[in-house]
């Protein structure tokens, strides 16, 4: 089947101010006429070369273009031509669409309306976004508009802002395909995967930030909607194995919409300990975005949660190991088996008793090394996943590529990690801090390599309940999961005490909400926490901003 691609008009162009406005004209009028071919189109998904970036452009600059140009270039920016509209039967959304033949919708427009309201019921209701804004009249009424219309150059459908954007921000309509014939998710599943996605660009546009540096993340949440709402339709599987076939790469360098599985496992990760959890945890992100780039309010979000990212996109690369025939019933992913195998850096044999690689290493990517080693009996395998959690560095991965030795023995050396009883490595790094190592033998996870930090301060300091849910707190382990944490004002008072769950990631913490015994916000001040597990006591000072 043909693959067509998403276009969310959001930002500002891939093109860049380099590109002169002819090469622009030229673009969009080929990509709207339909004269695009399919294999063109293909390759901009692949490459991150895709058109929504080209409206967005062309409508900042239209007073760059000649007036031959920009008579073209107003009826391809104008809101489609229609003669007839619904409105959905939640009353939010009005859709337009025609009975001429080249527009006649190929499915029932009154079941897209319902799809509409679905993914607003979903994403707004449930989830708790909020809905886009209104637009005035335009369209006819204050309602959100969708237009229906046959979609030339292999568009699903793309949202456009409908004003010009202030304060980073703007109102916006929908515009989708008649049919979706010939597309990965034909007929109306293509429509229903299409309303999910391009209804949630319309809020992340319309509340939270317009940046085309992070537009990956506005497409990777997007998609994951898709599935998030449209379960059964599954059509984010024909971008994944981008992907798979590219883990070392940045993840900032990725379409997004290949990336959607980091929201999926966030949200399957956690449901077991709250269903909403990871839910929560992208929606805190987007709210995050408006003064952070999207990998650094991403880690601040898991953060907030009660959660690294270090060791949850550690797990994440544990998780896209086993997958088709490695697939694991009731583990990892719940439809890991229909997605495609990961790519490895490498392959090589281990030839006892010491073997050491250099390897590069991109800000937040995986590197994944096979070591066949025939040495006992002709069948064990070890893999190795290394993990970069740098954050920072993605927002400018070009200059922020470290370099790491890694050294796999069959013998103990200095400063190495015991793997089991047959293998034991070490990673060296001036930047080691970012780098996570978790190794897989035959098939099964060894669990020896992630280090469990205690720590000796508390986290986010200071801290500001309007930018945060809990503070961390560091403890021990114990049997019973459980330790006692004391809070007192600076007079020794206490003013909350209670028995909390251990948390383990990277780090051994509890959490606590920045309230007292009787549920209320503290004051701007210094405070002292002691926690107790078992017979180990951990105490220090803390700061609360309450503005």
């Amino acid at each position: 089947m043909i693959k067509k691609v998403f276009v969310a008009v959001l930002f500002l162009s891939s093109f860049g101010y380099s590109q002169n406005t002819d090469s622009l004209y030229k673009a969009i009028v080929k990509l709207t006429s339909g004269q695009s071919s399919q294999n063109e189109i293909q390759g901009n998904v692949q490459n991150e070369k895709c058109a929504f970036a080209l409206f967005a452009e062309v409508k900042q600059n239209f007073d760059k273009f000649t007036p031959k140009q920009q008579n073209v270039l107003t009826s391809i920016l104008n809101r489609p031509n229609t003669d007839t509209s619904i409105v959905s039967p939640s009353g939010f959304f009005r859709i337009h669409y025609s009975f001429n033949k080249f527009d006649k919708p190929g499915y029932s427009i009154q079941d897209l309306a319902v799809a509409f309201d679905s993914s607003y019921n979903f994403e707004v209701n449930f989830l708790g976004y909020p809905p886009p804004p209104p637009d005035g009249n335009e369209g006819g009424d204050d309602k959100y508009d969708v237009y229906v219309i046959d979609l030339s150059g292999g568009l699903y459908g793309y949202t456009e802002p409908a004003t010009q954007i202030t304060n980073f921000t703007s109102s916006s309509f929908i515009v989708m395909d008649n049919d979706y014939q010939n597309y990965y998710s034909s007929g109306f599943n293509g429509a229903k995967v299409t309303a999910a996605h391009e209804f949630h660009h319309a809020i992340q546009i319309g509340n939270y930030i317009f940046r085309d540096a992070d537009r990956w993340y506005y497409e990777l949440t997007s998609t994951s909607m898709e599935e998030f709402v449209f379960d059964d339709v599954n059509d984010y599987y024909a971008y994944i194995p981008s992907f798979f076939n590219s883990p070392f790469k940045t993840i900032s360098s990725h379409t997004g919409y290949d990336m959607a599985l980091w929201n999926i496992y966030l949200h399957e990760r956690f449901f077991q300990e709250n269903p909403m959890l990871g839910y929560n945890i992208i929606k805190r992100s987007w709210e995050l975005m408006v003064h952070n780039r999207a990998t650094v309010a991403i880690a601040k979000a898991v953060q907030e949660k009660g959660h690294s990212f270090k060791f949850e996109y550690a797990n994440f690369g544990e998780w896209i190991y086993f997958t088709n025939y490695r697939a694991k019933t009731n583990s990892y992913f719940e439809e890991a088996k229909n997605y495609p195998l990961i790519h490895p850096t490498t392959t090589i044999e281990f030839v006892p008793p010491k073997k050491q690689l250099s390897i590069t290493s991109e800000p937040v990517s995986f590197n994944y090394i096979i070591f066949p080693d025939f040495s006992h009996n002709f069948t064990d395998t070890l893999v190795t996943i290394i993990s970069n959690s740098d954050v920072e560095g993605a927002t400018d991965p070009g200059n922020n590529i470290l370099n790491l030795n890694y050294t796999i023995s069959s013998n103990q050396f200095e400063n190495s990690n015991k793997i089991n009883e047959f293998y034991f490595s070490k990673i060296s790094s001036d930047k080691s801090v970012y780098l996570t190592e978790l190794d897989i033998f035959n098939n099964q996870p060894t669990g020896q390599t992630v280090k469990r930090e205690e720590i000796d301060y508390a986290y986010p300091q200071p801290f500001d309940y309007s930018n945060g849910t809990f503070i961390y707190f560091p403890t021990s382990l114990n049997t019973n999961g459980e330790a006692d944490l004391n809070i007192y004002t600076s007079s020794m008072k206490l003013i909350y005490s209670a028995k909390k769950k251990i948390f383990v990631t990277d780090k051994i913490v509890v959490q606590w909400n920045a309230k007292d015994f009787n549920g209320a916000k503290l004051p701007t001040g210094v405070y002292i926490y002691v926690t107790k597990s078992a017979d180990n006591v951990k105490k220090g000072k803390f700061i609360i901003y309450n503005k």
